[in-house]
Formats: structure tokens, C-alpha cells, sequence
């Protein structure tokens, strides 16, 4: 995934966004595909390796282009509606998994079988074709059009949004002036050499990475960093967390018990043994996804309206109290109302400095800083998941030092609501 990140975010920052949203879906699509007929360890983990490319670029490509397409008054919103739309995807998926394991096993002969996996990941590929051939009716970004000076293409396509949006002929749309709307420091590579396209890229590459670290933006650049590690890398990993920490019910009895913080053993917990599958964990699995539900569409409501700071400052000082109720709680049904409630605020920071992210870095590097704010976060997981034991108290209190620290990083980043982005 920082391949991927790192990858597909400097090549739309240089050759645009709306070409590589197919290539993304493809790159996924083959991933699965190869994965789902892989015999080898080798070619398991390989195929594993693709897919993580292919979908931290999928992540980082729909999300610049998205931004970058919208009105102002909605832009905060619309990227909302992504992360709705991915958790529903992660209900459904995660249901379906529910349905079909139970069936799988009584149908080899009450045995769950390591092949049977194959079947849904064949199937998981299907949409992702589909949605390479849909994307290509989408429009070029604007933004990047501009950047890349050309204006009138520009133009045209905004024309194209104010007919279909205010059903109104394209000559009424009311004249602007283009100019210097982004600022066009990019230059086309003009040459057939493979390798003098790899150097021009890799020069430009280096140019929008100084530009990152650079006066500027070193101080958004470092918050940023530092929010993106206080989060974690996705809200897959803490929801494994979650539902791993109910499930044994051990914070509230056991304050020195290690805790695993390895995603991959934590997964493990959903077959009891192999002939019966663990329903409580699917059913703590499916409870703690639905409250980032509740927590993006209460976003959804008030981004745009009271703005990204007030939504960050609430939902962080939400998330801190309910982290001390649980603790200090006793009952463990009430602890678990007060663990939806944190990963609820925990899904709202994560959404908003997401969107604030690309709000306050130019055209020419949005792409790029997407992709490099995600190497430190995706690293340390990687080391905690290698290294680390820790107490399952200890856990909770990182948690909270976690919502914490994202919040006050976020307090001198200025809040872009309904204004325009930075250029």
C-alpha cells in the first residue's frame, strides 16, 4: 500500500487523474483474479502485494479527482459520501463472508476447507472490471486541465457541469476569466525514450517533493504526518481492534493481559475451530463497522455547514469522554455502546483531516502528498505488528493519546469550508 500511495499519486500528479481511476480498478481486478487461482506461497503473496498497490492507488486517485470536480459548497460532503460508501462495502462483504462460511462447511462435509476463500475473492473481482469500463465516461478534472494549460478544455467541461446541473443551455453560462486559476509550473514530457521519461518523472517527482518540505508547507506537512500516525493507517485496522477487544472481554477483568495487535491473528478469530464458525465475532465485527456509519453520516450533515474544525474539536472531545466512560465502566455491554461511540468520532477525525489534507496542498502536489503522509503510519503498524506487546489497558490509553494528539495537530491548519483550495 505505500507503493501503491506513493505510485499512482505521483503519476496523477503527472499525468493526470482521470486515466488512472481504470487502471486502479484494473490493477485490482487482475490482483484478485491471480489471487484466487494462486497455488504457491510465493504467488499468494505476490498477488497480495498487487492488490495493495492497486487499491491504496484506487484510495489516493478517486479522492483527488473527486476533490477537485466538486462545487465549494459541497466538496466536503461528496468525500464523506466515499468513506460511506466503503464502510457499507465492508457490511456487505463482511455479511456476505456470514452467510457463505456456515454453507461452505456443511456443504464439504463439515469441514472449512483453505481453498473455499477462493470462490468470494473470484467474485469480489467482477465489480472492479465493471467499474474500469464505467469510469471512462467520467470527465477530465478541471484543476489539472488548468494546470497542464489547457483552458479551453477546462472551459469546456465546466460548461458541460452548469448545463447538466442548472438544466440550462451551455451558452448561458456566465463568463470567467481561467487565467491564473492554477499555477501552470509543469511542462509536459515530450520524447519516445522509456528512460528519459522515467528521468524527467523522477526529476519532477523531486521537484513536487521539495515543494511538500518546502517553507511553505513544512509545518502542514509535519501536522500532517503526525495526524495520519495518530490515526492509523485505515479504519480496518481499529475495527479488528475493537472487535477483538470485546470479544475476549479481558479490559475489564485482566489489566496486565497482553493484548494482540496483529490484524492477522486477530482475523483468525472468526472460525472457532474447523468445523464451526465464531457468530460472535462476526456479530461484534458487523456492530463496530455500523457505528462509522452513524459517525460519516452525522458528518455528512454538519462538514459543510459548521465546518471541519468545529466537526474535529467535537467529535474528538465525544470520542475522549466516551474512551474514560469505558474504562471506568463496569458493565461490558455499556462499554460496548461507549466503544461505538469512540470509533463513530474516531471515523470523523479520520474523514475530515483526510479532506483537510487535500485542501491545503496545490494542484501540482495533491496527489504526491497523499501518498508520502501515508509512509510513517503505514510503518509503524508494520513494526507494531512485528515487535510490540502491550497491555490491553495499555491499548485503550494509546487510543486516547491518539484522538488527542490528532485533534491539537489539527488546530493550526487552517479550515478551508466553502472556500476555495489552495493554489
Amino acid at each position: 500500500m505505500i507503493v501503491g500511495g506513493l505510485l499512482f499519486g505521483t503519476i496523477a500528479d503527472q499525468g493526470g487523474r482521470k486515466n488512472l481511476i481504470p487502471i486502479s480498478m484494473v490493477t485490482i481486478f487482475l490482483a484478485l483474479l491471480g489471487f484466487s487461482f494462486s497455488q504457491t506461497y510465493f504467488l499468494i503473496n505476490f498477488f497480495v502485494f498487487v492488490l495493495g498497490v492497486g487499491t491504496a492507488g484506487s484510495n489516493t486517485i478517486i479522492r483527488v479527482y473527486l476533490i477537485e470536480c466538486v462545487p465549494a459548497k459541497k466538496r466536503g460532503s461528496s468525500l464523506v459520501i466515499i468513506d460511506i460508501l466503503w464502510i457499507i462495502g465492508c457490511v456487505l462483504s463482511l455479511g456476505l463472508s456470514w452467510i457463505s462460511i456456515p454453507s461452505i462447511i456443511n456443504i464439504l462435509g463439515n469441514e472449512f476447507r483453505p481453498n473455499s476463500w477462493r470462490v468470494l475473492v473470484g467474485l469480489g473481482s467482477a465489480p472492479c472490471l465493471i467499474m474500469a469500463y464505467a469510469s471512462s465516461l467520467l470527465p477530465y478534472s478541471p484543476r489539472y486541465l488548468l494546470y497542464r494549460r489547457r483552458p479551453q478544455e477546462a472551459l469546456i467541461i465546466l460548461q458541460q457541469m452548469f448545463s447538466i446541473n442548472n438544466s440550462q443551455h451551455v451558452n448561458n453560462f456566465p463568463s470567467c476569466n481561467l487565467n491564473n486559476c492554477v499555477r501552470p509550473d509543469d511542462d509536459d514530457i515530450y520524447t519516445k525514450y522509456f528512460f528519459e521519461v522515467l528521468k524527467q518523472f523522477l526529476l519532477k517527482t523531486w521537484k513536487r517533493i521539495s515543494l511538500i518540505y518546502s517553507q511553505k508547507f513544512i509545518k502542514y506537512t509535519l501536522l500532517f504526518n503526525i495526524i495520519r500516525l495518530s490515526l492509523f493507517p485505515s479504519l480496518i485496522w481499529i475495527t479488528k481492534w475493537a472487535t477483538y477487544l470485546s470479544y475476549e472481554t479481558i479490559y475489564a477483568s485482566s489489566s496486565n493481559k497482553t493484548c494482540s495487535i496483529d490484524v492477522g491473528n486477530i482475523a483468525l478469530h472468526i472460525l472457532s475451530d474447523c468445523h464451526e464458525i465464531n457468530n460472535v465475532y462476526f456479530e461484534y465485527s458487523l456492530i463496530f463497522l455500523s457505528s462509522f456509519i452513524l459517525g460519516e453520516s452525522l458528518l455528512f450533515f454538519s462538514i459543510d455547514t459548521i465546518g471541519r474544525r468545529i466537526s474535529l474539536v467535537v467529535s474528538g472531545l465525544i470520542g475522549g469522554i466516551s474512551i474514560l466512560v469505558m474504562i471506568y465502566g463496569r458493565h461490558q455491554d455499556t462499554k460496548n455502546i461507549w466503544l461505538m461511540i469512540v470509533l463513530a468520532s474516531f471515523s470523523v477525525i479520520y474523514t475530515t483531516t483526510n479532506i483537510e489534507l487535500l485542501e491545503n496542498y496545490p494542484t501540482s502536489v495533491r496527489g504526491t502528498v497523499w501518498g508520502f503522509t501515508l509512509i510513517l503510519p503505514q510503518l509503524t503498524i508494520f513494526f507494531l505488528n512485528s515487535f510490540a506487546t502491550m497491555s490491553c489497558w495499555m491499548i485503550i490509553y494509546v487510543l486516547l493519546g491518539s484522538l488527542i494528539g490528532a485533534i491539537v495537530a489539527t488546530l493550526p491548519i487552517p479550515d478551508l469550508t466553502n472556500s476555495s483550495m489552495k493554489e
